[in-house]
Formats: structure tokens, sequence, C-alpha cells
């Protein structure tokens, strides 16, 4: 396999902190933006880049079977090329902050204990580009390290026919990066471990029923941390559980037409690395239906759904797991009506 992915970010503040209007415009229970802000000085090129990353792959992996195919064995390897370049939004001067290759193995093992039952275990490590500094880090801009992450995943499937259940444990270790304190300059400082648990079902629970759901238990835990006080904390912006459940219905007095619905479920999620601040958990629920007739020899296909049918209000995101502070991500999406409609030429 072959891929190579570019990828641009910058950013520009167009409203000055000391405003005094500032702490208002943020209050989050009754939004004022104030008037627009100035841009006249913007360049007609929009946001000038900060960083530019470059990843180049190539991998091979073989799969062999062993006693009529009860026993397969997957090794592979991937030689990754991660460039990252930091670029002064001001004077566009690039500098190369990271250019190097790595192998990364990968490894998976899957024994069919029984025709019904089969279990494996995989371990693979993974090479990205590097976080890029937030601008109120004395370091703002540059482009860090490409991250290093090794995961590791032991599971079982189990076959019932129309209906099938899955359960995987998984671990998976990756640096921590976010601003000293102290220094203010932002780095890799210290570790985030998930480690976790996850549940699976999906198939035809009866004729015109179809359902499929899954829970997962993930303990990200910060560890080797600058803070000592903040090991063995939650990682900000990931929920130590979530769910979700979908169902579809047929309705066989109308051929053609199904109702479908689809339960999420988020646990709360930390805000900041010290676990003082904290995001409430959420459940949403969409709902909809289709109908597949038809028309002039064609085949068309009629969606009409609800997101978020009951209007639930509730934060979207947050820091998404960095280690550090802060919140992003804004508010979840409002109760919203969609409508679309596929034809086969």
């Amino acid at each position: 396999a072959l891929t190579s992915y570019q990828s641009k970010s910058g950013f520009r503040n167009i409203r000055n902190s000391t405003d005094p209007d500032f702490l208002r415009r943020r209050n989050i229970y009754a939004f004022d933006f104030g008037q627009m802000p100035n841009v006249s000085g913007f360049s007609t090129e929009g946001i000038p880049f900060t960083s530019k990353s470059e990843l180049f792959s190539v991998g091979v992996a073989d799969r062999m079977s062993f006693l009529d195919e009860r026993v397969q064995l997957t090794l592979g390897v991937r030689h990754q090329e991660v460039k990252t370049i930091s670029i002064n939004a001001t004077t566009g001067a690039s500098t190369v902050g990271y250019d190097k290759s790595a192998l990364s193995p990968s490894a998976a093992l899957l024994v069919k204990v029984l025709p019904q039952l089969a279990v494996y275990g995989s371990a693979i490590q993974g090479l990205s580009a590097g976080s890029t500094a937030p601008a109120t880090a004395a370091n703002a801009g540059e482009v860090l390290a490409p991250i290093k992450t090794k995961q590791f995943e032991l599971g079982a499937k189990y076959d019932f026919g129309r209906f099938a259940a899955t359960a995987a444990l998984f671990q998976i270790a990756r640096p921590s990066t976010y601003t000293n304190p102290v220094s203010n300059i932002f780095a890799a400082n210290g570790e985030q471990r998930n480690r976790g648990l996850e549940l699976g079902v999906f198939g035809e629970a009866s004729r015109g029923l179809r359902l499929m759901g899954g829970m997962t238990y993930m303990e990200a835990t910060l560890r080797d941390q600058l803070i000592a006080s903040n090991n063995g904390n939650q990682a900000t912006g990931v929920p130590k559980f979530i769910a979700r459940l979908g169902a579809e219905v047929d309705v066989t007095a109308v051929p053609g037409l199904t109702f479908t619905a689809l339960l999420n479920h988020a646990g709360k999620r930390y805000a900041t690395a010290d676990n003082r601040l904290s995001l409430s958990s959420y459940t949403t629920l969409n709902a909809g239906a289709r109908y597949a007739t038809r028309l002039a020899g064609h085949d068309l296909t009629l969606r009409a759904s609800v997101n978020n049918l009951t209007n639930k209000a509730y934060w979207g995101g947050s820091w998404g797991g960095s280690g550090d502070s802060g919140l992003s991500g804004g508010l979840g999406a409002p109760r919203t009506f969609l409508l679309s409609a596929s034809v086969d030429l």
C-alpha cells in the first residue's frame, strides 16, 4: 500500500483580549459578539499558513493460514516519512522542524477456536504529525516532532447466526503535549495511556428488526507529567464511558419503508488536566425513515431524519485529550431536520 498526505494550518487573532467588552462577549448565557472586527488589513489571500505537514508511507503485509485456515497470522511493516515545516505568518519564512523516517511493524494472530468463535490479538505502531504550538505559547507556531503510538488489542467474536457479538481489550500509549505552565513552552511533557474494554453487537434480532450497538469503557491516564499531582488523572476530552444503540425496523404493511433510530451517550469529560473542571454527560437521539422504490425504471431512495430529536443542549467537545487545560468544540448541534434523495441512473 502507498499513501501520501499533506496538511496546512494557520491562525490569526482578530480581537484584542484587552477589549473592555471581551469578557462580556464571552458570556455563554447571553451571547453578545458586538461589532464585527476590523479585517481591512487582512491579506486577500486569507489566513496565512503557520505550519505544514507532509506524510508519506509504503507498507507491505502478508497473511499466512494454517490448520485449514483455523489459524491466521498477519505480519506487516510500514516505512513512514514525516516532514513538518514551521512558517512565519508575517515574513513567510519557513523552517524545517522535523524530517525523518521510521519503520512501523505490525502483527496479528487470529484463531478460530470453534466455527462460531474466533479470538485474536494484534500489536501495531503508528507515526503521525506532531502538534503545533498554540498562539499563547512562547514557541507559538512551532511544529513538534511526530508522535509515535503503540497499540495492543485482544479480542473475540462469536457468531450466533443472525446475530454476532464482539469484545476487545486494548491499550494505546502516546505522548501528551501541552504548554509548560512555568516556561510557557508547548512540548511533549508526559504520556497518555488509554486502556479500555469495547463491546459490540450487531445483526437481525428478528425478521425486519436490525440492531447495532456497542459501548466502550476507557481509562485515559496521564503519566509522567510535569505537574506530578496530575499523574493518574483522566486525560481531558476523553469520557470514560460511551455507548451507542441503533435500530432499523421495516414496515411490512408498506414495502420499502424503514424507520431508523440512533441513541448516543457520552460520559463526563474533564476539561482540565487537574480534573477540577468537567463537562456533563449527555445523551442524544436521532430518528428518521427511508423509503426505497423504483421510479421510471430506476432505484430511488428518499430519506428524512431528525438529529437530536429532543433538542438536548450539550457541549460538543473539549481540548481533545492533549493533557492541557481549556475548552473547545462549542455547543452541540440543536434539533436538525435533514431530507435527501438518491437515484441509481
